[in-house]
């Protein structure tokens, strides 16, 4: 699902990428042609499903994966695949087409790279075959991506002409899949067959189907002599010119069925207008009755039902149970919503839950008809748009483009009254819209024209430049420079190696800049403990409508960028939110300011003083559209500066065998306060040491944490340890590390830590006294003040052996 957060996209390519350099058993379709065995040199998508049921390589195809658990991919390249006859696929198979995606610039709608392209892999029945067919045999689970399916057709199949471009039966999963003109005498798109088969959709389009019953989807309603369950999920997709004044429905339910719609747009489809429906969920039909269970459900959520041609748009009766919530469900020709059993109005259990729809509930054409209970003193919500023009409410159908997925839908009109669709004040919407996009339930807002962003009704959510209050704290400066350069690393290397998908290498070359400027400029911008926060990375933009040269409406999203938007700050001060507003007192050394190189707002103090518990540092943000000032939105930057601990690390001593004589070290050269940032941003403190020094001016920052006896240490200062560790003993200075013993030929491990200005201990860094008298394989000793047995046992030989030696002198 397409959102606005940054940086998923490069992990997961990245993480695909290492993957498939380290065993890539997908299996890769290198032609056009639908050959079998003729061409050793070239791989087919027949021979690709063969060589996925037999998991040996087959044709020109290389073998996949060897074992039955584990699916084999088949990755497809643009073009189209035309098939003489169907696919018949006996084995858990992945079908993805080439990646609808350009890596060269960011998609309009997420800003996110890449953008989103049209579709660029097809497979066609021709108009005289059946595309996938998978009810032999394994059923075997069929999951299809980026792909279009057209011209399939089940017609000539006199036997069992169903499923015109799927006939599912098994678990079948389609993801930003488009299908086309299938024809079949049920279900001319997907039919499902046995209680095997279920159907997951995420995005795509279903254009110009048609069969006499179920034109999209069809199904078995009975296995064994009991009622067929199956799951349904369909999410995201646009249905629109499917059916025909002959067809009895689009959607045709039976048996028992979990059936959930949810942010699509289902218009201009056609059904029988005396006695066919578009959604058909009942037990009792106009062609009589069907077998379907009590126990079915339907759930309808934040779909746009509008413009079909049938005697129901949706038929229910008191079957089942069905919920419909944040529908545009009205502007239909026939009745958009009927009851199947008769008269509903004063039927006490209709099994049905509605709220915050747009409904025709006046009699008549286009009439919802639901139970007075459900609507009696608008307890449902609903918006009654009897009296209300579409064209009031909703633009025209919008066609596909870039702005909308590549799939064809409507968007309300923000009129600012209590009659659009827009900001209803509901929070149970989809998630996401039709697009992807989330919805974002906003509250927050602090400007003077602000409001509220809740759910719109129906598929889509006009995106309205909203800014969110952000929260953060201060985070080690030194960490984050590592981060970044090991990322840089990462996109250079890819670059340069000749193996990486060309496709990717714009969208490398550019985090590969990203990532170098964020290293040039935190080191020269950073301030003391500052907060980088990214005003854009948790918000939304807004997008808005224009005409082009020829009159055409075209819609842009304003990409949530600098170079979209002008961004402020402002100090506010030191306390609390209070019922959603800034309660505290101002504070002159706190500051806040919108960074052009680092493209991030920028939070520090120009004291040392930490966040105190209970309260935080404030700012006020403001985003405004350059291109129309009068777009602004503004909230809070909520920040709780913390002191970031020094950091200690490792280093190895050499010390020469035999030798009592004093190793002299700095320890500070291997340890570091960096984390803080640049203390010369300081005015309170300009000067600020980086180490702990004590109240006579002794700088004491040294704590050794292990106590050995064979190793003696001193240091040129000592005295107490800072705060609650006072207890200890700190030094200072240079550290004078020596053997006890000439003798000992064993290494050791010290451990020590560091303090801070601020009193603030570090991790703790390990000092390896390696010695050279050490054998290969002796045991060394580690921390915790003895020996350890091991060396407790060679030291007692040796004393042995010296004695032995005294005594034959003697």
């Amino acid at each position: 699902m397409k959102n606005y957060k940054k940086g998923l996209l490069a992990l997961a390519i990245l993480s695909t990428m290492s993957l498939m350099a380290a065993d890539d058993k997908t299996i890769y379709v290198n032609t056009l042609d639908d050959e079998d065995g003729t061409n050793p040199e070239k791989c087919s998508l027949r021979e690709a499903i063969k060589t996925a049921e037999m998991r040996q390589a087959y044709g020109g195809c290389s073998a996949g994966q060897i074992y039955s658990t584990v699916p084999n991919v088949i990755q497809l390249e643009a073009g189209e695949y035309k098939l003489s006859k169907e696919l018949r696929p006996n084995s858990d198979v992945i079908i993805i087409g080439k990646e609808p995606a350009d890596y060269s610039r960011p998609d309009v709608l997420t800003n996110n790279y890449p953008a989103e392209t049209a579709l660029k892999t097809t497979i066609s029945g021709q108009g005289v075959s059946r595309i996938f067919n998978t009810i032999y045999d394994n059923k075997p689970s069929l999951s299809l991506k980026n792909l279009i399916l057209k011209d399939g057709s089940s017609l000539k199949d006199t036997n069992n002409s169903v499923g015109g471009a799927i006939y599912a039966g098994g678990v079948t999963t389609l993801t930003n899949v488009s299908i086309l003109n299938a024809k079949a005498k049920n279900g001319a798109a997907i039919y499902l067959n046995d209680a095997t088969s279920s159907l997951t959709v995420n995005f795509g389009v279903f254009d110009g189907n048609t069969a006499e019953q179920g034109s999209v989807l069809g199904m078995t309603c009975a296995d064994n002599l009991l009622f067929t369950t199956r799951t349904i999920e369909i999410t995201g997709a646009s249905f629109l010119n499917n059916g025909a004044t002959n067809s009895t429905s689009t959607f045709s339910f039976c048996g028992q069925p979990s059936v959930t719609f949810t942010a699509n747009t289902i218009t201009n489809n056609i059904a029988n207008p005396d006695s066919g429906s578009i959604i058909q969920f009942s037990q009792l039909t106009p062609q009589g009755k069907v077998n379907f269970s009590d126990n079915s459900t339907l759930s309808l959520l934040s779909n746009t039902i509008v413009k079909n041609n049938a005697w129901a748009t949706l038929l229910y009766g008191y079957n089942g149970a069905k919920s419909i919530s944040n529908n545009i469900l009205a502007y239909n020709n026939g009745k958009s919503c009927r009851y199947a059993d008769g008269d509903v109005s004063e039927v006490t259990d209709s099994g049905v839950v509605v709220g915050y729809n747009a409904l025709t509930l006046a009699a008549g054409n286009d009439q919802c008809e639901l139970a007075n209970s459900l609507t009696k003193e608008g307890k449902d919500y609903s918006l009654d748009v009897s009296n209300i023009n579409f064209s009031s409410i909703l633009y025209d159908l919008e066609q596909p483009s870039e702005s909308t997925s590549f799939m064809p839908m409507y968007f309300p009109k923000n009129l600012g009254t209590e009659k659009d669709l827009v900001d209803i004040g509901f929070t149970g919407c989809s998630t996401a819209d039709q697009r992807g996009v989330t919805r974002i339930i906003a509250q927050n807002s602090t400007g003077e024209n602000d409001i509220s962003n809740s759910c719109d009704i129906g598929s889509t959510e006009i995106l309205r430049l909203t800014a969110n209050n952000l929260s953060a704290n201060n985070t080690s400066v030194t960490v984050a420079l590592a981060s970044y350069q090991n990322e840089l690393d990462i996109y250079n290397k890819l670059i340069a190696d000749p193996k990486t998908n060309q496709d990717y290498i714009p969208y490398y070359k550019i985090q590969s800049e990203n990532y170098s400027n964020l290293i040039k400029y935190t080191k020269s911008e950073q301030k003391y403990r500052t907060i980088f926060i990214d005003p854009f990375i948790a918000n939304i933009p807004t997008e808005i409508i224009t005409q082009d040269s020829n009159g055409k409406m075209v819609r842009e999203v304003k990409h949530l960028s600098a170079d979209n938007y002008t961004v402020t700050a402002k100090s506010l001060g030191l306390g609390l939110l209070t019922d959603g507003k800034f309660n505290g007192n101002p504070d002159p050394n706190l500051h806040c300011e919108w960074n052009a190189n680092l493209k991030k707002i920028l939070m520090w103090r120009t004291d040392d003083a930490v966040t105190v518990s209970g309260d935080n540092e404030f700012c006020s943000y403001t985003l405004t559209l350059k291109s129309d000032p009068n777009i602004t939105s503004t909230a809070y930057l909520i920040g709780n500066l913390v002191n970031i601990a020094p950091s200690a690390t490792d280093t190895t001593l050499n010390i020469e065998a035999g030798s009592t004589k004093a190793i002299d070290v700095d320890l500070l050269q291997y340890a570091n306060d960096d984390g803080d940032g640049n203390a010369a941003a300081l005015i309170t403190k300009p000067n600020k040491p980086k180490f702990y020094i004590n109240s006579k001016g002794e700088e004491l920052p040294i704590r050794i944490t292990t106590d050995l006896d064979p190793v003696v240490i001193t240091a040129d200062r000592s005295g107490a340890c800072p705060g609650t560790d006072n207890k200890y003993t700190c030094y200072g200075g240079k550290i004078h590390i020596q053997m006890k013993n000439t003798l000992d030929p064993f290494s050791y491990k010290v451990k020590y830590l560091v303090y801070d200005a601020d009193g603030l201990a570090s991790n703790e860094g390990t000092i390896t006294l390696a010695n050279s008298g050490t054998a290969a394989n002796s045991p060394r000793v580690s921390g915790g003040g003895s020996f350890g047995w091991l060396s407790l046992v060679g030291l007692i030989g040796l004393a042995g052996y010296r004695r032995m030696k005294i005594n034959k002198k003697a």
